[in-house]
This record gives structure tokens, sequence and C-alpha cells, in this order.
């Protein structure tokens, strides 16, 4: 009798421990990942070319989705050096258009701005779209990333040449920049369109989804296209608004998800299920799976991330370099404009970490890009707003560094500019999914509002700042951006004593005992010190 409760209570230390063990085994840094099966196939080795024919690695996918799993490499993909050289010509574009954008505030200019960003946007998407599921880091990914920077440049001068109001000869003038930056933008994706022709005919099990992407290119050529020609404004307006539309809308994803829906409505039929039950509508946010479709390739999250922070960090950088300045006479050593240059640095910095809070070691949730093919669409989408946000506020930043007074459609650059930045922001974050709910010291939801309601009333402020300096504006936008940031660290730490601060705690002893153990264990072991490490990796 005096056994069974030791013994019991040893069945539900163990059975503990194995929970414990499951949510380590199962849960990644971002998130669950049952689904996951790692393939040596794909494993990364270092590749020197021998001969002039390998200067060209054959064509690779480099994770796929397959009867309902993820199959991708062991190891995590790195950024190649090729694309953080292709960055530099960003930090170059998002000054330009910037630049255009501040000559005159105002909707006009804003409306210009949006339509010119959105192609090159979409260029910088599909170089990292490539080197995350295929880049191969090889003369013909290297080469296709100089045709398109060169491309950019020729796009980049010739959109921001473009004119707001035209007269006389200026019509035709304005028609040129049209028809260069269009051209320049065709070439590049045509490029695209003809790498994805060439994997999906090198790479049969990829054949359909290949293809499928290369419409998803082709259509929104189509579309602008016409804009060659066309020389009414309005017309080239509309053209362009129904670009972005439908390169948002992803072709090649309506196709997969359509096709999934299908097959799952026909074996659900076959199980005797029929009515609206037999579609499936529970878990429509999910992938569904495709039959006989072949293999999808999908995105490296880790990489996927790691590449959108950067673009962040280059407009960011926008505006850091925008609060730099040369100190004029009677500006020496702690002036007013050296506060304005803090103020707006400080904003800089407050904007990057809200932007990163949700990646912090202390957040428990799934990624936007892991949680659903929606979230997914959503969290690629939502970058392109915020990084248009934070231009436009990095273009006001500098005028109001610069001087005190401006106009007030630069008032109206800044605070808008940094309010829809913290409500894309928060959306980000919304796009993810908790796993600890109720873990947090503060709420997610109430945190979320706090973010909204600090960009709503940041976007308010600014249609009446008309009669007030530089100086208030940037400090006032301080205040707001540092006080949200201040409630979101110290909210999303985990209730002490919490079950999710138990589990950690609990975690990090067993995983520090399982290391002293074969610590202790190899060396007891000896032999060569491949051997020992054999060991240990066995143990461990």
């Amino acid at each position: 009798m005096t056994g069974t409760p030791t013994a019991a209570n040893g069945a539900l230390s163990t059975s503990h421990s194995q929970t414990l063990d499951s949510k380590v085994s199962r849960r990644g840094a971002f998130g669950g990942e049952d689904h996951l099966v790692y393939t040596e196939e794909l494993g990364e080795e270092e590749f020197k070319p021998l001969r002039v024919r390998e200067l060209v690695r054959p064509p690779v996918v480099r994770q796929w989705m397959e009867d309902g799993k993820i199959y991708r490499e062991p190891s995590p993909h790195e950024t190649p050096r090729i694309e953080l050289f292709f960055d530099l010509l960003f930090v170059a574009i998002v000054h330009q258009l910037a630049d255009a954008a501040i000559e005159e505030p105002g909707g006009k200019s804003v409306a210009r701005f949006v339509l010119t960003f959105w192609p090159s946007w979409s260029i910088w998407e599909e170089a990292r779209k490539f080197s995350n599921q295929s880049g191969t880091d090889d003369l013909l990914h290297r080469v296709w990333v100089l045709i398109g920077m060169m491309t950019l440049i020729g796009y980049s001068a010739n959109a921001s040449a473009i004119e707001i109001h035209l007269e006389g000869e200026e019509e035709e003038l304005d028609h040129s920049a049209v028809r260069a930056a269009v051209s320049f933008w065709l070439v590049i994706k045509l490029t695209r369109v003809v790498v994805l022709f060439y994997y999906a005919l090198k790479l049969p099990k990829f054949r359909s989804a290949h293809i499928w992407k290369a419409v998803a290119v082709l259509v929104p050529m189509f579309v602008l296209l016409p804009l060659i020609w066309v020389t009414s404004r309005p017309a080239q307006i509309v053209l362009a608004t129904l670009l972005i539309i439908i390169d948002i809308m992803r072709i090649d994803l309506i196709f997969l998800l359509v096709r999934g829906r299908i097959h799952a409505y026909r074996q659900r039929r076959q199980e005797g299920i029929k009515g609206l039950q037999a579609w499936g509508f529970k878990g429509w946010h999910r992938m569904p799976d495709v039959n006989g479709g072949g293999a999808v390739p999908v995105v490296n999250i880790e990489h996927a991330t790691e590449r959108l922070g950067a673009f962040i960090v280059i407009v960011l950088g926008e505006m850091v370099m925008n609060v730099v300045y040369t100190a004029a006479k009677g500006e020496m050593g702690v002036s007013h404009e050296f506060g304005k240059a803090a103020f707006g640095l400080m904003v800089a910095w407050a904007l990057n970490y809200l932007y990163m809070l949700p990646s912090e070691p202390s957040a428990e949730y799934e990624h936007a890009l892991r949680r659903s093919w929606l979230t997914g669409v959503c969290f690629n989408f939502f970058h392109w707003p915020l990084s248009a946000s934070l231009v436009l506020a990095s273009a006001a930043c500098g005028k109001m560094v610069a001087n005190d007074e401006v106009e007030t459609g630069v008032h109206w650059y800044w605070g808008c500019g940094v309010g829809f930045a913290m409500l894309f922001i928060a959306l980000l974050d919304l796009t993810h999914f908790d796993l600890a709910p109720g873990e947090a010291r503060i709420p997610r939801s109430i945190r979320a509002i706090l973010c909204l309601a600090a960009a709503l009333s940041l976007i308010l402020f600014s249609f009446g700042t008309q009669h007030m300096p530089s100086t208030g504006i940037l400090a006032i936008t301080v205040g707001i951006t540092w006080f949200t940031l201040a409630v979101s660290i110290y909210g999303q730490l985990p209730k002490p004593g919490g079950s999710t601060t138990q589990e950690r705690e609990e975690l990090e002893r067993r995983r520090e005992e399982d290391e002293r153990r074969s610590v202790e264990v190899v060396e007891a072991v000896g032999g060569s010190g491949q051997e020992r490490e054999r060991e240990r990796q066995d143990l461990v």
C-alpha cells in the first residue's frame, strides 16, 4: 500500500514529463510542427563548381506540400548574399519614391505614390519568393537578380517622373514616362514567367503548380499592358488599381483552393455525407489536400520572416537617414533641431520594436504563415501598406526636422503615415494564433485595441495641426508610440505563476539535467571526438 502512492506519483510525473516532451517536439519557434517532414534529400551542402556547366545548378524546390504534409530541408535556409545586394537598390528606390511623394504633399501625390509603389514591391516579392522556394544562388540566379535590378532602376526613374498636373506638352512627356515605366516592369515580370515555365519543364512533380504560378504572373501583365497606349489619366488609374487587386487575389492560390475543395467534396460524398456538410465549410480557412495534382511549393517561414523584416528595416532606415542633419550656426550642441531629430529617431525605434514584438521569446504564438492560407495571404499583403505608410512618414520626418514650419500636407503625411503603420502592425499581430490565451499579463485583445486606438488618434490628430510647430507634433507622436510600446512589452509577459511560466521553468530544468547526464556519460565512454559527439547526440 505504501508503494502505491509513490508509483502513482511517478506515473503522474511521467505523464506530465511526456506532455512537456510532446510540447517540445510539436512546437517550434513559429508554432506547431506536427505536419513537417524534414528530408535529408535537400540537406544544404557547400557547392563549389569545378566545371563551366556546374556554374548553373539544377532546378530545385526547397520545401513543398504533399498529402497534408510539408517537406522541407532540415537546416534553416540562409539568406544568400545576392539578396542583400538586391536590397541595396531598394534603399535608393525607397528614397527616390519618398522624395517624389513629398514634392507636392496632398491626396493626389499619395495616390500616385501608392500606384507606383506597388509594382516595385511586387518585383521585390517575386525575387523573395523565388529565393525562398527555389533559390540556387548560382550564376543563373545572380544574373536574373542583376536584370531585375537594372529594370527596377529604369522603372523607378520613370515612375517618379509621372506628373500630377498636366498642361500642354507635358501630357506627351508624361505618357512617355508611363510607357517607359510599364515597359521596364513588364520585362522583369516576363523573365519571371520564363523561369517558372523552365521549372515546370524540368520538375514534373511540381509542373502544375509552376504553370499556375506563371499564369498568376501573366494575368496582371496583360492588365497593365494597355498602359503603353492608353493616355487617359482616369483609365490609367483604373488599370493600375486593377493590377493591385488581381495581384493580391493570387490566381494560383484560388485554383488550388477550388481544386482541393472539389476533391474533399467528392471524398465526403463517397463516405455518405450529403448536403452542405459535404463541402466542409467548417475548415474553410485551411488549405485542402490536392489529390493527384502534384506537389505544391510552399514558403520557408524562417526565410520569409527574415526578408520581410529586412524590408521594414530598409524603410525605417529611410526615416533614420532623414533625421540626420548638419548643425548650422546657432544650432550647435543640444539644439532645437537636435531635439526634433531625436524625437524622429525615437519614433522609428518604437515602430521597429512594435513590429518585432510578436516574435519575441516571451511570445507564445503560431505564425500566420503556418496558421492558414488566409492569414498567410494577409500577413504578406499587410507588409505593403505598412511599408508605404512608413515611406510617407519618413519623407515627412525629414521636412519636419529641417523646418519648424511646414505645409499642412507634411503634417498629414507624418500623422497618417505613423498612424497607419501602427494600424497594420496591430493587424499583423492579430494574424498570428495565440497559443497561450489568458496567460499574458494584459490580454492580447486589449493590447490590440490600444494599438488601434493609438493609430486612430494619430491619424485624426494630423488633421488639426495647422498651427502647431513640428517639435510639438513630433513630441506628441513620441508619447503615443512609446506608451503603446510600454504597454505591449509589459502586457505580453506571462503572468507570474501561470502555467506557461511553470512549463518553461520545468522544461529548462529538464534540459539542463539531460545535458549534464549526456556530458557525464560521454566523458566515461572515451574514444575519438567524433564518437563521443555521436554518442552525445544519440543520448540527447
